[in-house]
């Protein structure tokens, strides 16, 4: 109980304005480090600062056994009921009864302080752990807890925290439980935060295409700010809480001085920590739980040697039986956003080249121009294939019309991404799909390579493939699982090739004609490259 004294007004007054106040009030014995404060009040500044969009996103990484729970999902829905006692909160994590646990924590201390610190009272008919409410005459407020995986139907929040959504590394080297928390995403986390709501997203972040990945790809734009705070200081220049390279999180250095013993984790505990981890469990488990950085874990559908290298100089354009231009598009231009990739691919006695690879942020226009640039350096392309879906449809309503463009396919995609790259995984496995080496160095400045890692263009798209569907980006895989579908058609007799389309006519002689017509059909393509169509095919072309 808090006093009825001007003291405990007081404590009232600064656990109302200030939330760090009301954790430290809410968690008997919590020990209050700076980086403590600074996650409190990086909370509390991102709940209060007011905005026109249809929601705000705060993401958050931070290492295990240092407070996290405590600080946000246990503490910040009640202190948050508290202060907007009509309000709605979700908490959700990667199963219900985990959720459950943060909710009834913060029941428990809406009831035992939120009351008297607010001046509200708890519904004493609903008090459950997946369900708790504020009393009707104080606003009626409430909050609800979930897993992730199976759906949040029926209610609507101001407030949504996703603390943990992965459940440890084996779940995040899941293609299934990715796939199911991707498809959540929509329908059970965004359309149930209300006009102007907030979303936290605590996450250990094991792979790059996590929850944190999925936000950062597909609403980059409400993204307020991402914090990650690494057990281990990497560079003090950003570091927002001023420490030197190498520091831990807590410690004397930071002026936290006598540390209870449970989390005592300052930089001789930070050093041994480190040993331990690394020795025990690998390089991977210490940048992902302690440091806060995601790998791309090596997909099943690509393996990187099935590709095959080889030299432009040694295969030209005009060998191959069947050309086409594959584009996966986006016209988001953000840091985090997909690429835009542009294909060309050529079919050789059924084997498979990429010959140009375009991967970079672009908007529409600049799009627009790639395509028609690389038409009118290869103008015997014979088709332009592009998703018939959101951009890709704008793209060939832009281009259905335009001159010197090769006849476009509109695709209807079949599946998800990963069902369209199972379905060429196959024909990559059998050694048929090449790759060029020779890349040059204007080339290279179209492909952009959003890892640390300096790369080859041809080890980003082989490395993109061998990583998906783990990676941030899938760009390359789209338009190359675009391409392979058709040309495996066409190897297979499903579809017919189309008509070659034909740049150079000339005047055939009756001796040119008896020897094309002694030909079979891939030497007469090559005579044709050789000596050019007949003029009188040129009506026809």
């Amino acid at each position: 109980m808090i006093p009825r004294t001007p003291e405990g007004e007081w404590l009232r007054r600064c656990c109302r304005k200030d939330y760090s106040e009301y954790v430290k009030l809410a968690n008997p014995g919590f020990y209050m480090t700076h980086f403590h404060k600074y996650l409190c009040d990086k909370i509390q500044e991102f709940l209060e600062t007011p905005t026109d969009n249809p929601m705000d996103i705060l993401l958050l990484s931070v290492p295990p056994r240092h407070g996290k729970s405590f600080t946000v999902t246990e503490t910040l829905p009640s202190w948050y009921l508290g202060k907007h006692p009509d309000g709605n909160v979700i908490i959700a994590s990667y199963e219900g009864t985990f959720a459950e646990s943060f909710s009834r924590r913060n029941r428990d201390k809406f009831n035992n302080y939120a009351c008297e610190v607010f001046d509200v009272k708890p519904n004493d008919k609903v008090q459950g752990v997946a369900l708790w409410e504020v009393a009707e005459e104080c606003g009626g407020g409430r909050c609800r807890a979930a897993g992730l995986k199976g759906g949040i139907t029926g209610f609507g929040a101001d407030l949504f925290i996703i603390d943990d959504p992965i459940k440890n590394k084996e779940s995040a080297d899941s293609e299934t439980v990715l796939a199911k928390i991707h498809d959540e995403m929509g329908p059970s986390v965004q359309s149930r935060i209300h006009p102007g709501g907030k979303l936290i997203v605590i996450q250990t972040r094991w792979v790059e295409n996590d929850v944190v990945g999925y936000i950062q790809k597909n609403w980059s734009e409400f993204i307020w700010e991402t914090i990650n705070l690494p057990c281990e200081c990497e560079d003090p220049d950003t570091d927002p809480l001023g420490r030197k390279l190498g520091d831990s999180l807590m410690g004397a250095h930071l002026g936290d001085m006598d540390l209870p013993q449970r989390i005592r984790n300052d930089n001789e505990w930070l050093r041994k920590k480190k040993i331990l981890v690394m020795a025990g469990d690998g390089e991977r488990t210490w940048n992902a739980l302690y440091q806060g950085h995601p790998s791309a874990q090596q997909g099943n559908l690509f393996k990187s040697t099935w590709w095959q290298l080889y030299s432009r100089s040694q295969v030209k354009f005009t060998d191959f039986e069947y050309t086409c231009l594959s584009v996966d598009a986006t016209f988001k231009k953000t840091e985090t956003s997909d690429m835009v990739a542009i294909e060309l691919w050529g079919l050789a006695q059924n084997h498979a080249y990429l010959y140009k690879l375009v991967n970079k942020r672009m908007g529409f226009v600049e799009t627009v121009e790639y395509i028609k640039k690389i038409c009118k350096d290869f103008p015997t392309i014979d088709q332009l294939l592009i998703e018939d879906k959101a951009n890709g449809s704008a793209i060939i309503d832009t281009l259905r019309y335009t001159q010197d463009i090769p006849s476009i396919v509109p695709v209807q995609p079949l599946g998800g991404k990963y069902s369209r790259a199972q379905a060429v995984s196959p024909f990559v496995a059998t050694f048929a799909c090449h790759i060029p080496n020779d890349f040059t160095a204007e080339e290279a400045k179209d492909i952009e390579w959003a890892g640390p890692a300096k790369m080859s263009p041809e080890q980003m798209f082989i490395v993109q493939h061998s990583t998906f569907p783990f990676a941030q980006h899938d760009d390359m895989v789209d338009a190359c699982s675009q391409a392979l579908a058709r040309i495996v058609k066409l190897i297979t007799g499903e579809e017919v090739a189309p008509k070659k389309k034909y740049v150079r006519f000339t005047k055939w002689y009756k001796d040119m004609w008896d020897d094309f017509y002694s030909l079979n059909e891939l030497d007469q393509e090559k005579f044709i490259q050789q000596y050019g169509a007949p003029l009188e095919w040129q009506d026809y072309a």
